[in-house]
């Protein structure tokens, strides 16, 4: 490794940390607003909020690995900008290759990282993050009923409670399983109900129950006793909010089974082409600073933060529009980091026609 080379990998891996350690706090903030206010409601402990956080962190690096080197990369270069360095490295005839060397070997040392976090850590935390989010719903699940109101659970269903008395007892129980336009495909009713917080169940009893097809009756069963997960009072669902967060090979077997499922295909495409934006981003900074420096612009923070915002604005758009299948799935993986990547090449070759 060249003395260069050493010099400028010197310099950004210590502003990558630290912008990695900012992005990861901000983003870990909107995880924690997020989960801030069931939290609350529910009076979870500190303790549960706190892992279901730290399991997150994994899958909030996803994002931020790469980003954390496009800051980093341009703060480093803007800094050679308006000290000079990088004027008079050129004026010495130091190649834009030189520089592109070593900032391309960091760009791929982050890429590996990021795949690795993806497909090693990432799959294992949201596994667990799933599994402190039950915990914080079955803590305190008397706060998850509300009187004299219809509220919906994690299952879909509208619930009402005439009233709820002490030790978690209900009366004039009502559910609701809605059907679209054609009404409901099911009515439970109970006179009572009483939570057993040992078993995780709700315990109905006077219970009456009735499904119906096409808005008809066609089955009115009644019981004295009927039972009622908890976690099917959850106001809140329990899942993967980003399929991103399998591995490779089951996302791989879930797109197979199903070539129309948008969500799949897009997450698989993601898979490959989030980590590749890291050397996209130092091409691209790199690119800037070339074709500034003789016009000594400032790569300054403002510019820096605008570019790093366009970045997450784009991926935040098209990721959105390939699950929902408004997009294709190569063209949401692929725009965010393609936006760069041409970016970067447009301004490596104009800098180089300028030696």
């Amino acid at each position: 490794m060249t003395r260069l080379a050493r010099s400028i990998i010197g310099e950004i891996v210590p502003l990558y940390v630290a912008s990695l350690a900012v992005l990861l706090l901000l983003l870990l903030i909107n995880v924690v607003f997020n989960v801030l206010a069931e939290a609350l409601s529910r009076d979870v402990p500190i303790g549960l909020v706190a892992r279901f956080v730290l399991y997150k962190l994994p899958v909030v690096g996803a994002q931020a690995l790469t980003l954390a080197l496009l800051f980093a990369t341009l703060l480093t270069l803007g800094r050679w900008i308006g000290d000079r360095e990088l004027k008079s490295a050129l004026t010495l005839g130091v190649t834009p290759a030189a520089f592109l060397r070593p900032l391309l070997a960091l760009g791929a040392a982050v890429a590996l990282i990021s795949v690795a976090n993806n497909e090693l850590v990432v799959p294992w935390a949201e596994t667990q993050a799933m599994e402190v989010q039950k915990d914080i719903l079955l803590n305190s699940p008397r706060s998850l009923l509300q009187e004299d109101r219809f509220f919906k659970d994690g299952r879909g269903r509208s619930i009402f409670l005439d009233a709820i008395g002490e030790n978690a007892a209900a009366e004039g129980i009502v559910m609701i399983v809605p059907g679209g336009p054609q009404g409901p495909r099911q009515l439970v009713e109970a006179a009572r109900g009483r939570l057993n917080e040992d078993r995780g169940t709700w315990e109905l009893s006077d219970v009456r129950f009735r499904t119906f097809t096409r808005g008809q009756p066609n089955l009115d069963v009644q019981a004295d006793l009927a039972t009622v997960p908890v976690q099917g009072l959850a106001a809140v669902s329990i899942g993967r909010t980003d399929l991103m967060t399998l591995p490779a090979t089951e996302l791989w077997s879930r797109a197979q089974e199903s070539r129309r499922d948008a969500a799949a295909w897009t997450a698989l495409q993601r898979k490959v082409a989030e980590p590749l934006a890291a050397l996209a981003f130092v091409a691209f900074a790199l690119g800037l600073a070339l074709n500034t420096v003789r016009s000594n612009l400032l790569v300054g923070l403002p510019l820096v933060l605008l570019l790093t915002f366009v970045y997450y604005a784009v991926w935040s758009v098209m990721k959105l529009l390939g699950a929902q299948g408004a997009a294709p799935a190569w063209l949401a993986a692929w725009t965010p980091v393609s936006l760069y990547a041409i970016a970067a090449t447009g301004l490596l070759a104009r800098a180089w026609r300028r030696r």
